[in-house]
């Protein structure tokens, strides 16, 4: 699986054992050993008074990294995949999974999982380097990337 690629996963299996729909982005593959990964989502964590711009939001005095995708914004210009709402991508949820138990618990390309697209260079190298300069990113996390 390509760096940047997103997922749909429709019964993605939390640690606590709950499930949901949920969209899925590999950051990196690190020897084809390990994904680190983040799960987007459409709730904001800000302060109210925030500005929400397409890119990374540093809020140094929270101690919170979040990359934003605002609405509509193609983030794969082959297949001019976009989120219908603003998504962000929360420094704190970065984490480091298992790649051959990810695919053993997801097995089935468009049954288990649908590959949504795959983030142009430009924005996949733009959320690396958000997050490799953030101070609410694991720093093993940041090594890796």
């Amino acid at each position: 699986m390509k760096d940047g690629t997103l997922l749909h996963i429709p019964n993605y299996v939390f640690e606590n054992g709950d499930f949901k729909n949920k969209f899925f982005l590999i950051l990196k593959e690190i020897n084809g050993l390990q994904l680190i990964v983040s799960l987007p989502s459409s709730i904001e964590y800000f302060p109210a008074d925030t500005t929400i711009d397409h890119g990374c939001i540093d809020l140094i005095h929270a101690q919170q990294t979040t990359y934003c995708f605002k609405a509509d914004y193609i983030l794969d210009s082959n297949n001019n995949f976009s989120f219908p709402k603003n998504t962000y991508l929360h420094g704190c949820w970065l984490k480091e999974i298992d790649r051959t138990l990810f695919f053993q618990t997801y097995p089935i390309l468009d049954f288990h999982y649908e590959i949504k697209g795959v983030l142009d260079q430009k924005e996949l190298d733009a959320v690396i380097d958000c997050f490799k300069n953030s101070p609410s990113v694991k720093r093993r996390i940041k090594k890796l990337l």
